[in-house]
């Protein structure tokens, strides 16, 4: 889900190709060399190498390249290795140069650290390509496009004339990082070129994936449908949704590319409508959220970009109100909406290079005069919320290359102070949460190539392993409703693409 990530006007500044003419060329004899990736830089934390994070052509990328790759990477491509590679390939594609600088590149960084942007290494080095503090700052350094470039400066500056077209690539890299270990370069080029072949004339990275929404079962007593059910079948759905109310009935709403929201509902019987009935005709909407009142309302959310979030309620009698303009940020790129047992309702919000906020609304339906600020962490592109019956609010961020992080409010209204790790899974791409009447929850989890993943949060607190409840290696968005008869209801939208 919001795996179509906008707001880029919002961190064009952090993220923007540096002009190739300003790069200083840092002195060779200050540059450091790849250190055993296998050992030092295990367990490092990583950010981001696309602040949009990895997306699902990402992850299909990496099942190709992961039945194709034979040195260091074997079988150990992700979607967020892949977005890595994307990142610097497309940095040597705009830069104007051939193929076999991208080839350069990622081999240097496959030895540097394994295609990942690792905030650590070897004394000061950081980074893809391990770059110490001679190349320049640690905030530049850490910034994959401008890292490539001054890798690329360095290159052209030891190979005037475009002499690196022919020197061998080993060399070519040993001469740019001056390694201590001078033979691990030349190994991993074959594996780069196969890496560039597939990225080099790829289709746009930002080609939304769609397809048809299934619904699956996990029954109160804990077992799980053997199938799932094609809820809809049209094949240009781009994300979804879900909201309950307390009659058991169940609805799906769905971003349909270039169209607006459509929605379809399931009665308390499990018997889904035959049609589909739009709501929203606005063709520019990326993202929808949806939750239900006790009272049987339900509400509607929609990221239009530029604009901000649009709200939209259905009565108990079916009518459905004109939408309201809620949030103003225009760079919202991922929403959630929870509803409490009291009849108050939040709404969550991500912000490329700010975080996630919060908006409360009342019993009375008036909104908070503004949101407040949970979680600072630049890099978060999907969020997931859920209440429970005893009324605390449990929210999950989704941050690219880095997992799933949890944080909880108390009935009281007080957040926890840190967000917790609860999967560290560098390569899931969408996350969806859901309580039930018991007080457990449910987390489920999009790992792109490898289906789809349900951890539980006991009424306890303690969260479980993730089990695997589908193997649709094709899954890119997921909604999870929990019914107040202890069943969880899970959909996953297929792409096609």
């Amino acid at each position: 889900m919001n795996r179509q990530m906008t707001g880029r006007l919002l961190r064009s500044a952090a993220a923007a190709v540096i002009t190739i003419s300003v790069l200083a060329v840092p002195a060779l004899a200050t540059t450091s060399g790849p250190s055993d990736v296998a050992a030092p830089l295990a367990g490092l934390p990583t950010l981001p190498c696309d602040p949009q994070g990895a997306n699902s052509r990402d992850g299909q990328l990496a099942a190709t390249l992961n039945g194709e790759l034979t040195g260091t990477l074997a079988d150990s491509m992700t979607a967020y290795r892949t977005s890595c590679a994307r990142v610097v390939v497309k940095a040597v594609h705009d830069r104007g140069l051939s193929e076999r600088a991208a080839v350069i590149a990622i081999t240097t960084t496959i030895v540097e650290s394994t295609l990942k942007n690792v905030d650590g290494g070897d004394a000061t080095s950081i980074g893809l390509f391990q770059q110490q503090n001679g190349w320049g700052s640690r905030e530049n350094r850490l910034k994959p496009v401008w890292a490539a470039n001054a890798f690329l400066d360095a290159m052209e500056h030891a190979y005037p004339g475009g002499s690196w077209q022919t020197a061998p690539i080993g060399d070519v890299c040993q001469e740019v990082q001056r390694s201590g270990h001078p033979d691990r370069y030349a190994p991993q080029a074959a594996d780069a070129q196969r890496i560039v072949a597939r990225l080099w004339d790829d289709q746009p990275v930002d080609e939304a994936a769609r397809g048809p929404l299934w619904n699956r079962t996990r029954w109160a007593a804990g077992t799980w449908d053997t199938s799932a059910t094609k809820v809809d079948g049209s094949m240009s759905l781009t994300d979804t949704a879900v909201a309950s109310v307390p009659n058991r009935n169940m609805y799906a709403f769905n971003v349909v590319k270039g169209s607006g929201i459509w929605y379809r509902g399931r009665t308390a019987a499990g018997v889904w409508a035959a049609s589909a009935t739009q709501i929203d005709t606005n063709p520019n909407i990326t993202a929808v959220a949806a939750t239900g009142l006790n009272d049987g309302t339900l509400h509607v959310f929609a990221i239009v970009p530029g604009s901000g979030v649009w709200h939209r309620t259905r009565a108990v009698d079916g009518t459905w109100s004109n939408a309201a303009l809620v949030d103003t940020n225009p760079y919202t790129v991922a929403i959630a909406a929870a509803a409490l047992p009291n009849g108050t309702l939040s709404l969550f919000t991500a912000v490329p290079g700010s975080g996630v906020w919060v908006r409360d609304r009342a019993t009375t339906g008036t909104w908070a005069a503004s949101a407040t600020h949970i979680d600072s962490n630049p890099y978060i592109t999907s969020v997931a919320a859920t209440g429970l019956p005893n009324g605390t609010l449990h929210v999950f961020n989704l941050v690219s290359g880095s997992g799933v992080w949890y944080r909880s409010r108390t009935v009281g209204g007080t957040w926890a102070a840190a967000a917790d790790p609860i999967d560290l899974n560098d390569s899931v791409s969408s996350v969806s949460a859901a309580g039930l009447p018991d007080g457990t929850l449910h987390v489920t989890t999009v790992v792109p190539g490898n289906g789809i993943w349900d951890r539980t949060r006991s009424a306890a607190g303690t969260f479980s392993n993730a089990t695997r409840i589908d193997t649709n290696p094709k899954a890119f968005g997921t909604y999870t409703a929990g019914l107040n008869n202890g069943t969880l209801q899970i959909g996953a939208l297929i792409d096609v693409t």
